[in-house]
C-alpha cells in the first residue's frame, strides 16, 4: 500500500463517525502543549476520499487555532470500510509499554508529569493513597481489668477524635 502526504483543507475532511478513540480535558491540553512546542510531526491519517482515519483530536486542535489546512498521510487509493476499521484500531492500539525503572532513573519525574506521563503510571498515585489510608497504631496497655474498664470510655473518645488505629492489651 502506498501512501503519500496531501494537503487538505480542514473544510473537506470527514469525521469518523465511528472512532472509538476519547481524550480527557487533560491529555487534549497535553495534545495542544506537544503541538504548540513541536508543530504537527505526528500527522493525520485521511482516507482518499477525505474521511479521517487517525488523528481526530489534532485536526480539531488545528481548526480551533484558526488553521485552514493540514498535511495528511493519505493512501493512493481508496481504503475499503474493513480496512479503515482496522487502521483506525491499529493506529492506536499497538504503541508499546515504558520502561519503569528507566523513567524513574534516567527522567525527571515533575518533566515527566508534565509532558503527559499519568502519576498513576509511575506510582505515584498509589504511594499517595497509601500515605494517606495509613494511620498511626496506638496501643494502651492495662495490667488489671478494673483500670481498663475505668478507661474504656475515654479511649472510645480519643479513637473517634484521632486519626489512628487503637489496640487494647490487657
Amino acid at each position: 500500500m502506498e501512501w503519500h502526504l496531501q494537503t487538505w483543507a480542514l473544510s473537506a475532511l470527514k469525521p469518523n463517525q465511528d472512532n472509538p478513540r476519547t481524550i480527557s480535558e487533560v491529555e487534549y491540553a497535553q495534545l495542544e502543549r506537544n503541538i504548540q512546542k513541536f508543530g504537527l510531526i505526528d500527522k493525520p491519517v485521511v482516507n482518499a476520499d477525505g474521511s479521517v482515519i487517525g488523528g481526530h483530536q489534532r485536526l480539531k486542535l488545528l481548526e480551533e487555532h484558526g488553521h485552514a489546512a493540514v498535511d495528511c498521510w493519505t493512501p493512493k487509493e481508496l481504503l475499503s470500510k474493513e480496512d479503515v476499521e482496522e487502521l483506525c484500531i491499529r493506529l492506536n492500539a499497538n504503541h508499546g509499554n515504558f520502561d519503569i525503572d528507566i523513567l524513574a532513573n534516567v527522567y525527571d519525574i515533575d518533566n515527566l508529569i508534565e509532558w503527559g506521563i499519568g502519576e498513576d503510571l509511575l506510582g505515584l498515585e498509589k504511594a499517595e493513597k497509601s500515605k494517606k489510608e495509613a494511620k498511626p497504631q496506638v496501643i494502651f496497655e492495662f495490667t488489671d481489668r478494673d483500670a481498663l474498664i475505668e478507661w474504656l470510655p475515654r479511649l472510645e473518645t480519643f479513637q473517634g477524635e484521632a486519626s489512628c488505629k487503637m489496640k487494647v492489651k490487657g
